[in-house]
């Protein structure tokens, strides 16, 4: 609009003719963010982290269900190699968060019911692993946990 102000000073113009002006100077605005949102796309997309993602077959899966108020799953799972838990429930909404040894969070998940969550996790370093409910699922939450270990 200060395009259209600039070009008319000294005279007023009419209504009809200003807002024409107007108009004109937001097609031409509306066309260079356009192309300026497509080079800014254009220039990003060498760093996505899609394109570094690996299919893996190599992957192992276990079956994990969450229930009030325990947590089916493996006993141990190997190190080093690419994890994937099928996670789901059999009654309320969980939370399937897996912490390391050191007690810090390496993963979550929501088990729902009729629906399987699939988390990947990569292992290296061994030990025992807690896994906690972090939904709230009933008066018994807080005690909802189990463990494994990473060999």
């Amino acid at each position: 609009m200060t395009a259209v102000a600039l070009s008319s000073l000294g005279k007023p113009l009419p209504q009809a003719e200003v807002s024409r002006m107007g108009y004109a100077a937001r097609k031409w605005w509306a066309r260079i963010l356009g192309v300026a949102v497509i080079i800014a796309f254009a220039v990003s997309v060498p760093w996505f982290p899609y394109s570094g993602a690996k299919v893996l077959g190599s992957e192992q899966h276990f079956k994990v269900v969450a229930q009030q108020f325990s947590f089916t799953l493996p006993p141990s799972v190997p190190s080093k190699t690419p994890i994937v838990f099928d996670v789901t429930a059999t009654d309320v909404n969980h939370g399937f968060g897996i912490y390391d040894p050191a007690g810090k969070l390496v993963a979550q998940v929501q088990a729902m019911p009729d629906y399987v969550n699939h988390l990947r996790v990569d292992f290296t370093t061994p030990g025992k692993y807690v896994v906690r409910c972090l939904e709230y699922c009933g008066v018994a939450h807080a005690q909802m946990q189990s463990s494994f270990e990473v060999q």
